[in-house]
């Protein structure tokens, strides 16, 4: 028990300062202080608080849609209103409301030793709609054939799910931190007054309004901050705490309005500029990210060190900001068996990668958040995202390697740039955006949520909006576009109808050749895109309509200059992300199918639809053959790797056809399967593979678990022809890429594998060649199964083991036995 327990990754290097703040948080609702949800209403009988359409990508959370909206009412506060209030725009409304509430209503504190100041954000804040709007809203969301009742089919008949969700973006946080919001609140004053009288009257004046509204909330959020700090120093009785309250109140009397002028000044504005954005939205966190922050903070690190800042008192800023960034989990603080904490909320931030011309742009700055990283770890936010690329410093591989061999899958998640920049690139160039990403700049994109790839304070990309199982288009391929078995509704049990879904492409017992039967699979994939784009719609066009986010539109280019909310696709660039679930799943099955029924003979095609039918029961001898015989994704093998690429061509082509009505969202591919593989392993219908119901899907672009038989290398090689391989017609130099949007793509290793310095060696060379054959993404865990086995057995003493799920981490005694199971057969290449 002892040597196990010595495996698993503990913080060290921590200040007394900051190890009390570590582990106040670790204490959860033990705390005095927390940040959960703050319920704020008008007070109106029509009133709605909890707004379901973001979290309609969340199928987990469908069966509590009614509890949350009955109890977010019932807790809420009354905020009183001025008299004109309904009479303000939709965006003037929510802009005045939000800043009423963040600053008379939502308690300032400090906590003892904290360098930052910024506590509560989780708001849950009124919608503030009119009772004509909310009336139309809910009719369009709760009526015969609403959204809501269509959501849950979708996904329940295993298409999937899709909504518009919030954050999910880089806000232009560089600007705030060299120009403060002062800049940003004179170019709206400008602005504005450029309209026309009829124009200030007009939709497009009371946007400006509000954003105008919203940009003065920070500084009088500061405002208030600094008073406090004031008010301790002046009770504080250790004359080196006093002197820090005092300077945290000078730098809150500046940022965020002004520009920083050095270090700590620098991470206070940012993390006040962050954290309402979050405040906003009323989502904490998710998919919210800070970009190139080893770039963005670097010019003030060197002022801060120039002018005597120790390197360690720095690094407690910046410990500070970490645990700030986790209090986003306090949202949900009295909800499961670990305080909220479960998942990651996505906090993102890039470090390494080109510049301009291939440069490398490694800095100081990398190196101490990686710093940050390692002593502060386990813990789940804010994710690092380390950029590599072919110029990589050997000094920035060996670190990563080193952190890698300890981290137990946290924190890392690891980008290749020039696999990402083609894929930026052909999205540039398949929506006629080359204005705005090229060459010139595509370098400074960063990710965000897990790994998606946007550029930076200009794109809102929806990167999870839309995750479609593309198995689907298989099991309408096998029964004329029906579904192949019956689906229920899983709260009253009643079985859908059984309906011609898709378009009818021929029993397939009558096809005499694989051609026949991928030309069917080609229709049905253009079916279920087409259904996943009239669905999503309908959700942007209410968010569009009924969920406006003033303040973050600010921090967003082309919003105040088009007039337009984000939310109403004022972005310059403005995407919705379709996610691919099942990839490999699909391949294989589609693949088994040729190799069962039309190359080898081994079964008919109605042996093999009732087999399927059956979930494989009575069919051993066949379903042995699917799994063991059949051609298999992530072996390096090019019929199944030519089968992969022509699934993903046809995938991405379908996808690119679509915009929203609403926002003008253009559809774009990516493959992030969240969990998605997990819960939808139970409603989908068995697959050709061998893959009975009830058993995990593939995991995005991963091959499937236990396919990848001819080590890391094979499936790497294996994922990077898939989304396009090399060639002369390549996106960014040579490399191709279907995916703007980014892959993920998980592999484990043996801690075995990290054991001494060879073998280390041997890690960083499949880094490298990973940068010239991989994917875009790669995530990695360093964990064994005998570890992960006496974690289920003795979670008490596991309490901080993160591992990497898919493009997040998660502590692993947090997470369900089922996705438990996985993780542990994934490590050990064993099929579920």
């Amino acid at each position: 028990m002892e040597a196990l327990e010595s495996r698993v990754k503990e913080p060290y290097h921590l200040s007394p300062r900051i190890q009390w703040l570590r582990d106040y948080y670790f204490l959860g609702v033990k705390r005095k202080w927390n940040n959960e949800f703050i319920p704020l209403t008008t007070g109106t009988d029509w009133d709605e608080i909890f707004d379901e359409i973001t979290f309609y990508v969340v199928p987990e959370t469908y069966t509590f849609y009614q509890q949350f909206n009955t109890s977010t009412k019932q807790a809420a506060h009354k905020i009183a209103l001025p008299g004109d209030f309904f009479s303000r725009s939709i965006e003037e409304r929510r802009a005045w409301f939000i800043k009423e509430a963040m600053i008379k209503y939502v308690p300032q504190e400090v906590l003892p030793g904290d360098l930052i100041a910024g506590g509560r954000f989780n708001l849950l804040a009124s919608r503030c709609w009119t009772k004509a709007e909310a009336r139309a809203r809910n009719a369009r969301v709760f009526g015969k054939g609403g959204t809501r009742a269509r959501i849950k089919e979708y996904h329940e008949r295993g298409f999937g799910n899709c909504g518009a969700t919030s954050a999910h973006i880089i806000p232009d946080y560089a600007q705030i931190l060299r120009d403060g919001f002062k800049n940003i609140a004179d170019k709206l004053e400008k602005a504005y007054d450029a309209l026309s009288s009829i124009q200030k009257d007009s939709a497009h004046g009371a946007r400006l309004r509000a954003m105008k509204t919203a940009a003065m909330m920070p500084r009088e959020l500061a405002e208030k901050y600094a008073a406090v700090c004031t008010a301790l120093a002046e009770s504080e009785n250790d004359a080196a705490r006093k002197e820090e309250l005092l300077r945290m109140a000078a730098n809150l009397c500046r940022v965020p309005w002004e520009g920083a002028r050095d270090f700590w000044e620098a991470v206070q504005s940012l993390w006040l500029t962050h954290m309402l954005v979050m405040a906003d939205e009323n989502f904490p966190g998710a998919g919210l990210s800070f970009g190139r922050l080893d770039q963005i903070l670097q010019p003030y690190w060197e002022t801060s060190i120039q002018q005597g800042m120790s390197r360690e008192f720095g690094k407690e800023i910046l410990k500070c900001f970490w645990i700030h960034c986790n209090t986003a989990y306090d949202a949900m603080i009295r909800t499961g068996n670990n305080q909220g904490i479960t998942a990651g909320y996505g906090q993102l931030f890039n470090i390494g990668g080109m510049g301009k011309d291939g440069v490398d742009m490694t800095n100081d700055m990398t190196y101490v958040l990686l710093e940050v990283i390692d002593e502060m770890s386990p813990i789940l936010e804010p994710k690092p995202n380390v950029r590599l690329h072919r110029g990589t410093p050997d000094e920035l591989f060996d670190k990563v390697t080193d952190m890698i061999s300890s981290s137990q899958g946290a924190p890392f998640l690891l980008n290749f740039d020039e696999r990402s920049m083609a894929g930026m690139l052909r999205e540039a160039k398949m929506s006629h955006l080359e204005h705005y990403i090229n060459l010139d700049n595509v370098h400074d994109y960063a990710s965000v949520g897990c790994l998606e790839n946007t550029m930076v304070g200009n794109d809102r990309s929806g990167t999870v909006d839309n995750n479609l199982n593309l198995l689907k288009a298989v099991e309408l391929a096998l029964n004329d576009g029906r579904d192949l078995i019956e689906y229920r509704d899983t709260l009253w049990g009643k079985p859908y109808r059984m309906v011609q879904e898709g378009p009818q492409t021929g029993d397939p017992r009558n096809f005499t050749g694989f051609e026949q039967f991928y030309a069917a699979f080609e229709k049905q994939m253009a079916h279920i895109v087409k259904k996943d784009a009239a669905l999503y719609t309908e959700t942007d066009a209410l968010r569009a309509t009924y969920s406006p986010t003033p303040y973050l539109s600010c921090l967003v280019h082309g919003c105040a200059e088009r007039g337009r909310d984000a939310t109403q696709g004022g972005a310059e660039i403005n995407f919705t992300t379709l996610e691919g679930v099942t990839f490999a799943t699909t391949v294989d099955a589609l693949l088994a199918i040729k190799y069962l029924v039309y190359d080898k003979k081994e079964c008919t095609m109605d042996e093999l639809i009732r087999a399927l039918r059956d979930n494989w029961e009575g069919h051993g001898i066949l379903q042995a053959k699917a799994k063991s015989k059949a051609p298999k994704y992530g072996r390096d093998d090019d019929e199944a790797d030519s089968m992969a690429l022509k699934v993903m061509d046809l995938f991405a082509s379908e996808t690119w056809k679509y915009k929203t009505e609403a926002s003008g969202a253009q559809y774009r591919p990516g493959m992030l399967s969240w969990n998605y593989w997990i819960s939808d392993g139970y409603i989908l219908a068995a697959s050709a593979d061998g893959r009975a119901k009830g058993q995990f899907l593939s995991n995005a672009i991963c091959p499937s678990n236990g396919a990848d038989t001819g080590g890391p290398t094979a499936n790497a090689n294996s994922v990077g022809k898939a989304m396009g391989g090399r060639g002369k017609d390549g996106d960014y130099l040579d490399y191709r890429s279907n995916l703007p949007n980014g892959a993920s793509h998980t592999i484990t290793f043996s801690p075995a594998f990290m054991r001494d310095t060879a073998h280390k060696e041997k890690f960083k060379a499949f880094l490298r060649g990973y940068i010239e054959n991989g994917g875009s993404a790669l995530q990695i865990n360093i964990l064994d199964a005998e570890m992960l086995r006496d974690a289920q057995k003795h979670p008490e003493n596991y309490r901080n083991l993160l591992v990497r799920v898919t493009g997040y981490n998660a502590y692993f005694v947090t997470v369900g036995r089922e996705l438990q199971d996985e993780i542990i057969a994934r490590e050990s290449h064993s099929r579920m």
